[in-house]
């Protein structure tokens, strides 16, 4: 038989735990980086039952992980087992990587800053002057407005079926960035109007993504108009309904890989402290773009 000696007692251990895991292909990305770099880090996922979450934590942190990623459904629970929050981590409200430093761990959030870049880059323009609807109110939700309004967009119009989180959202941003936030259900009568007078149409919930490849959040399609850039963070399937639907109608649809490829890449990053250039992320990316095609 041959041996394995990709993983030896000197292997470090990275990790990503939430609920689901079982579709994630973080794994393969960050093992895949390792590989590329030279580094002997394991990159692993770990499903976990929420009443558990405190007691994983404490673990990860005993056994000496270097550190770690957190996904749906942890990543604002996640902030109270943690040592230290960084300051943009607490404006976001949420945390998804995790980094031991001397025994404490600390807490980032990279989605904001890896979907602020993976749009620019697909998309060819920023949010400056730009009027925004964002479908939901969630935990990807909050670091998505926050990056938004610290981009100088002109509105942020965020439509969800819970109105008390999006007044929460609402307010985070209005009194943290900037005073551009207004707050819609689905069932108001001027939601058409703001949907139409949009530049860019955000969902940043979780419908659509595989296994119910058939579901959107807008069911609707008057409400996209030619001309919008329209972005789902799901990344599984790579075009959603949603944004089947926004190319019908002219619009120019991009998906959440680039975002889940750049936060990962940020937090990659923080925890080795590589940097990597721009030409070696373009080859990274075209490497890693094939993981859903296969």
């Amino acid at each position: 038989m041959n041996i394995d000696s990709s993983v030896t007692g000197k292997t470090r251990l990275l990790g990503l735990i939430g609920n689901p895991v079982e579709h994630s292909v973080s794994p393969q990305l960050h093992n895949s980086l390792s590989l590329l770099l030279g580094l002997d880090l394991l990159y692993v996922p770990l499903k976990v039952d929420k009443e558990n979450l405190e007691v994983v934590v404490k673990a990860l942190k005993a056994v000496d992980f270097v550190g770690f990623n957190v996904t749906i459904p942890y990543k604002r629970d996640i902030m109270k087992f943690i040592d230290d929050n960084t300051k943009e981590a607490i404006l976001m409200g949420s945390v998804n990587t995790v980094k031991k430093i001397e025994g404490r761990l600390y807490g980032y959030n990279t989605d904001g800053e890896g979907f602020l870049r993976a749009f620019k880059e697909a998309a060819g323009t920023g949010f400056k002057g730009k009027k925004v609807v964002m479908i939901g109110a969630g935990g990807a939700a909050r670091p998505i407005a926050v990056k938004i309004a610290m981009d100088g967009a002109e509105k942020i119009s965020i439509v969800n079926r819970t109105t008390q989180k999006s007044v929460e959202l609402a307010e985070v941003v209005n009194e943290n960035v900037a005073e551009i936030v207004q707050v819609y259900n689905f069932e108001d009568k001027t939601l058409k109007m703001a949907f139409e007078e949009s530049d860019i149409i955000i969902n940043t919930t979780s419908v659509g993504m595989s296994p119910d490849i058939d579901k959107s959040p807008i069911e609707n399609i008057d409400y996209f108009r030619s001309g919008q850039i329209v972005y789902d963070i799901v990344y599984n399937p790579s075009k959603t309904k949603f944004l089947a639907d926004a190319e019908s109608r002219g619009c120019k649809a991009i998906g959440g890989l680039g975002m889940l490829f750049y936060q990962g890449i940020n937090s990659y990053e923080i925890w080795t402290g590589v940097k990597f250039s721009e030409k070696d992320l373009k080859d990274i990316y075209k490497s890693f773009i094939t993981i859903l095609n296969k």
